[in-house]
């Protein structure tokens, strides 16, 4: 975990800062790796999630980045069956892709387990990133659904952040606040609000998310909305049932964060292929 994280009550395990000192490089350019989804398992489960397996995918992405970044997030769903044992080994996993790991909640995860192994508990957290680029982490997770939440303190919390800002900023949460999915699963039911929010500023460059299961890259009030590939298995939607599997390899992405704002997004896959397990 990084050391330049600031949230509200944050885990011990995360060291607050300043709002603009803890960088995490003084270069000019930011790498960031972006992953999500990945549904790990303990080691002991004979659950095939997405009827992969979940570890060697991920470990297969991970080897797949020709150049270390200098920081990974992972945009939640980390585990199939949350535990102590499964988060401990995505940190394992993870850690030594770059400097820094950060990470939010998926509706798959357990808030109280993945903040005592990953420090992920505060629902609004600030990571500085360069003289140039701010990250925000923000908690999207609505306890006992599958889509998408973000509560009203949050948004506020949000909306000040951006507001005091001098930075670029690049906002990670797991559900897309702009969905390329109609399912109601696939959405942030209040993601109105969480657009209302993010257009007032111009600070936003990107908003990373994840559960999806699947590559987009679309814009809203001029904001890139990246939506990352599952380090498990892509997912097809709108058939019926409405998600299908697909043979897509496992994937992430690299992006260069550039001093001007710009984004040069690229994605990462996995070097073999595949065979269902």
């Amino acid at each position: 975990m990084g050391p330049a994280a600031q949230g509200q009550g944050a885990s011990e395990e995360v060291v607050a800062c300043d709002h603009d000192d803890g960088i995490v490089s003084l270069g000019s350019t930011i790498r960031l790796a972006h992953l999500s989804d990945t549904h790990l398992v303990g080691g002991e489960s004979e659950i095939l999630p997405f009827d992969r397996d979940s570890t060697a995918t991920l470990s297969a992405v991970i080897d797949a980045y020709s150049a270390r970044p200098d920081v990974a997030v992972i945009t939640g769903d980390l585990a199939e069956d949350p535990s102590r044992e499964v988060y401990r080994s995505v940190r394992a996993l993870a850690s030594p892709l770059a400097d820094e790991l950060h990470v939010v909640a998926g509706n798959h995860d357990d808030r109280v387990t993945i903040d005592e192994v990953l420090g992920a508990g505060d629902d609004l957290r600030v990571v500085s990133l360069s003289p140039h680029w701010t990250m925000v982490l923000v908690n999207s997770q609505w306890a006992g659904h599958d889509a998408g939440h973000i509560e009203s303190e949050t948004l506020a919390a949000l909306d000040e952040t951006l507001a005091r800002t001098r930075r670029h900023v690049v906002v990670c949460m797991h559900h897309p606040p702009a969905s390329t999915c109609t399912n109601p699963y696939c959405r942030i039911v209040n993601a109105g609000e969480v657009l209302d929010v993010l257009s007032r500023s111009s600070r936003p460059r990107a908003v990373l998310s994840g559960h999806l299961h699947r590559s987009f890259d679309t814009t809203y009030g001029g904001i890139r909305f990246l939506g990352a590939p599952s380090t498990c298995r892509q997912l097809t939607h709108g058939g019926n049932p409405h998600f299908g599997l697909t043979s897509a390899p496992p994937a992430a992405r690299l992006l260069d964060l550039h001093p001007d704002g710009g984004i040069t997004c690229t994605t990462v896959s996995a070097r073999y292929a595949y065979a269902d397990r």
